[in-house]
C-alpha cells in the first residue's frame, strides 16, 4: 500500500519532463520459443508511459505481447495488440527493480511460441533513463505471455546472454497527451480451406532408390496443390553453407513472401533430418512418423530420415539467379552410416515447390506434404506410378488485419499497414473516419463476422499485388489537434469471395492524436 501511495505521490507531481525513449542494443538474430526482455534497478523516479516491439521479430499474423513487473510483481500484462506499441502510465520509484518482457506471439499460442528480437549475447548493457545512467540485463518469462497458461511458466531471473528488444519510453510527467493507438475488434477472413495431405513411406519393404535421380512438382492452386512429376536438375549450391549440426531446427528468412499452407510465409523452418516447416517449431523430430506428418503442423518431408550433416555433406539455402530459392542437400550422410544423399526444394515467389532427387542411400525415410492439422490419411502414394494427384492442404488464412507502426504524433506520419491480405484479394480500400460505429457483424450485409470500427468519411482505393498495403497519414504540426481521435480499417474485395457480399474487412484503429 506504501508504494502504491508513493507512486501515486510521484505521479501527481511529475509535471514537465518531455517523453524519452530508453536505448537498447541492436537486432541480432530472431528467437522462437519463450518471452524475453530485460531487468533494471532504477536510480530515478520516472514513469513508464509506451511500449514498443520492434518488427525485426514480426510474422505474418502476429499480435504484439507485453509484460512489465515491478518488485516481482506483474504490473501489466498487454496482450493481443495489433499494433507494435501501447500507452501505459506506470510510475517507478528509486529502487525498484523492473522487468520489461515482450514478443510477437502467432494466432495459435503454446508454451513456447514467442517471437523475440535479440540482441547479442551479453553480461550487461550501460543505458540511460531520465537522464540517469542505468544498466540493463537479460531476463524473461518461461512461456509465451500471450498463452493464456502463460501462469505455468517461470520467471527468467537476470542473467548473462541475450535479451529480448522492447522498447520503452518514459517521462518524468509532461503537461502534453501521450499518442496512442487501440485496436478495435478482430478482421474477417480467416479460414482454413480444407486439409489434407500425400506421402510415400519408405519402410525398407519399398527401395527409396525408386525416388533416386527424379523430381516432382507442386503446383499452388492457393488452396492446395497439384502434384505432377518433374524432370529438372539439381541446382549447384554456390553460397555459405548452412551451420545444421545433427537433429537441429533453424529459422529461413525467405527472400519473397512465400503462399503455403501455413499462410503467406517470409520465414520457414528447416529441420537436419530432411524436412521443412511451415509454422514455427524448433522440433527436432528425427524418425519419419506419418502420424507426425499428419498433426504437426504444417510441414514438407522431403527426405525425413535420421540425417547427420556434422558427419559428413553440407546444407545450403539461397537465392539463385533465377529468383528461386534453393534449399539443397548435398551428400549428406545417414545418421551412423556413410550413406550419402542428395536432395534439393526448390520454392518459387508464387507458392509453387519442386523436389530434386540425386543420388540417395537412405535405409527408410518418408517424404510427402500435410496441412499437418487434423489432416485425414490418404494412404501411402506410390510417387513414381501414381502421378498426378490433387491436393487440398487446409492453407490457413489469418483474418484481415490492420497494424499501427507508429503512433499519431503532431508533426509526424502515422505509419499503418494492411496485413494478411488473403491471395484472393483483387482490390481494397482504406477506410478513415472521425468516428467508430461500433458494429462487429456486417452479417445482415452478407459479411457475417466482419466488423465496421470507422465510419467511412475518407476512403483510398488499392490494388492487391500482395499480402500487405502499406498506409501513412500525415499528421499536421497543430496543437488544436491533440486529444481528438481518429478510426482507421480496411476492406479487400475477393474473388472467389468468402461470403454474399465479396468482400472481408480488418479490425480498427483508434489513433488519439498527441504531441509526444
Amino acid at each position: 500500500m506504501l508504494h502504491a501511495l508513493q507512486c501515486a505521490a510521484a505521479a501527481a507531481l511529475f509535471a514537465s519532463v518531455s517523453l524519452s525513449q530508453v536505448s537498447i542494443p541492436p537486432h541480432s538474430g530472431l528467437y522462437t520459443g519463450f518471452s524475453r526482455g530485460y531487468y533494471f534497478v532504477a536510480q530515478t523516479a520516472f514513469n513508464i508511459v509506451g511500449l514498443e516491439l520492434p518488427l525485426d521479430a514480426y510474422q505474418a499474423g502476429d499480435t504484439a505481447a507485453f509484460m512489465v513487473r515491478v518488485n516481482g510483481v506483474e504490473t501489466l500484462r498487454s496482450v493481443g495488440n495489433a499494433s507494435a506499441s501501447i500507452a501505459t502510465t506506470i510510475p517507478i520509484l528509486p529502487g525498484d527493480t523492473v522487468d520489461i518482457i515482450g514478443n510477437w506471439s502467432p494466432a495459435t499460442t503454446t508454451n513456447f511460441t514467442a517471437h523475440n528480437s535479440y540482441t547479442a549475447s551479453m553480461t550487461n548493457f550501460a543505458t540511460v533513463i531520465e537522464g540517469v545512467p542505468h544498466t540493463i540485463q537479460r531476463c524473461g518469462w518461461q512461456w509465451d505471455i500471450s498463452d493464456p497458461s502463460y501462469l505455468t511458466g517461470a520467471y527468467l531471473a537476470p542473467t548473462t546472454g541475450q535479451m529480448g528488444r522492447v522498447l520503452m519510453y518514459t517521462s518524468a510527467g509532461s503537461g502534453s497527451l501521450l499518442a496512442t493507438n487501440t485496436t478495435l475488434a478482430t478482421g474477417c477472413g480467416g479460414s482454413t480451406l480444407g486439409d489434407g495431405s500425400f506421402y510415400e513411406l519408405f519402410d525398407g519393404a519399398v527401395s527409396v532408390n525408386d525416388l533416386a535421380n527424379t523430381s516432382y512438382t507442386l503446383f499452388w492452386s492457393g488452396s492446395g496443390y497439384v502434384v505432377v512429376p518433374g524432370a529438372s536438375p539439381l541446382v549447384a549450391p554456390t553460397g555459405t553453407a548452412l551451420s545444421l549440426t545433427d537433429d537441429s531446427t533453424t529459422a529461413l528468412a525467405l527472400p519473397f513472401t512465400f503462399p503455403c499452407p501455413g499462410g503467406n510465409l517470409t520465414q520457414a523452418w528447416l529441420c537436419s533430418n530432411g524436412w521443412l516447416s511451415f509454422v514455427s517449431t524448433t522440433n527436432t523430430d528425427l524418425s519419419e512418423s506419418v502420424a507426425e506428418l499428419l498433426t504437426g503442423g504444417a510441414r514438407l518431408a522431403f527426405l525425413w530420415d535420421d540425417l547427420n550433416p556434422a558427419a559428413g555433406g553440407t546444407v545450403h539455402a539461397e537465392l539463385d539467379a533465377g529468383g528461386v530459392y534453393q534449399i539443397t542437400f548435398t551428400n549428406v550422410a545417414e545418421y551412423s552410416t556413410s550413406n550419402q544423399n542428395n536432395v534439393q526444394v526448390s520454392l518459387w515467389p508464387n507458392g509453387n515447390i519442386e523436389i530434386k532427387y540425386g543420388s540417395l542411400a537412405v535405409l527408410d525415410c518418408l517424404v510427402g506434404l500435410s496441412s499437418g492439422s487434423a489432416a485425414t490419411d490418404p494412404g501411402n502414394t506410390d510417387l513414381t506410378t501414381a502421378l498426378p494427384v490433387v491436393v487440398n492442404t487446409g492453407m490457413f488464412l489469418p483474418a484481415l488485419s490492420v497494424f499501427a507502426s507508429t503512433r499519431p504524433v503532431t508533426g509526424t506520419t502515422w505509419q499503418l499497414s494492411v496485413r494478411d491480405i488473403p491471395p484472393t484479394g483483387l482490390f481494397g480500400a482504406e477506410i478513415y473516419g472521425v468516428s467508430d460505429p461500433g458494429i462487429n457483424d456486417m452479417g445482415f450485409l452478407g459479411m457475417p463476422g466482419c466488423p465496421l470500427r470507422a465510419s467511412p468519411d475518407f476512403l483510398i482505393a488499392f490494388l492487391v499485388t500482395g499480402s500487405t498495403q502499406p498506409m501513412a497519414w500525415p499528421v499536421p504540426n497543430d496543437p488544436s489537434l491533440v486529444s481528438l481521435e481518429f478510426f482507421v480499417t480496411a476492406a479487400v474485395f475477393e474473388s472467389p469471395a468468402s461470403n454474399p457480399f465479396g468482400a472481408i474487412t480488418a479490425n480498427g484503429i483508434k489513433g488519439r492524436i498527441g504531441d509526444f
